[in-house]
């Protein structure tokens, strides 16, 4: 009896079964890379705003240490309030706030976005409880483009560039800070 029974033979895999699990892997897989893509320019796009936050605070906190000598009358001539906005880095600065030379030498020898920053001051009306305090905005500007699309950092960082930017929002991110700077008290009070 045993000799009778048929043996089935093993049974594998068609060619168009492994076809189908073949197109169902690598559409996984480009899923997952376009996923993994997308969370790299995420995260360099985090790091840029990142570094243009430390950047503005950095500035600002240079204009209020700057206040810090103005204890009556007019505003000293680095707090001039003057026409509209002016440049506090005439060369982009890295993340750090170091400028970097015109010869390409960079501030830090990490490779990282290149901001220019501005800053804009008006005072406050004389004669009122806000007499001898500063509004202040500090701008930190950066390419879309990496540097090495040829921007020019340069014309944005400039007097002329700091009163005439624009904000072309396809070219340029900006991050505007606000401030207020106030006179220090005459006789060392707080």
């Amino acid at each position: 009896m045993a000799a009778l029974r048929r043996r089935r033979p093993a049974r594998g895999f068609t060619v168009l079964e492994i076809l189908i699990a073949v197109v169902i892997t690598a559409v996984g897989f480009a899923a997952i890379f376009a996923l993994q893509i997308g969370v790299v320019q995420g995260n360099s796009a985090n790091r840029d705003i990142t570094g243009a936050v430390s950047v503005g605070e950095r500035f600002v906190e240079s204009l209020r240490r700057a206040g810090q000598t103005w204890t009556s009358g007019p505003p000293p001539a680095a707090l001039d309030p003057g026409d509209g906005w002016h440049t506090l880095t005439a060369l982009p600065v890295d993340h750090n706030g170091l400028p970097i030379a015109g010869d390409g030498v960079r501030g830090s020898n990490l490779r990282r976005q290149r901001y220019c920053v501005h800053y804009w001051v008006e005072p406050m009306p004389a004669a009122t409880i806000y007499d001898g305090i500063l509004n202040a905005r500090v701008r930190v500007v950066w390419p879309r483009a990496t540097l090495d699309d040829g921007v020019d950092l340069t014309t944005v960082c400039s007097e002329a560039g700091a009163a005439d930017f624009e904000g072309d929002v396809g070219q340029w991110f900006t991050l505007t800070l606000p401030a207020t700077i106030r006179r220090h008290p005459a006789g060392g009070g707080a």
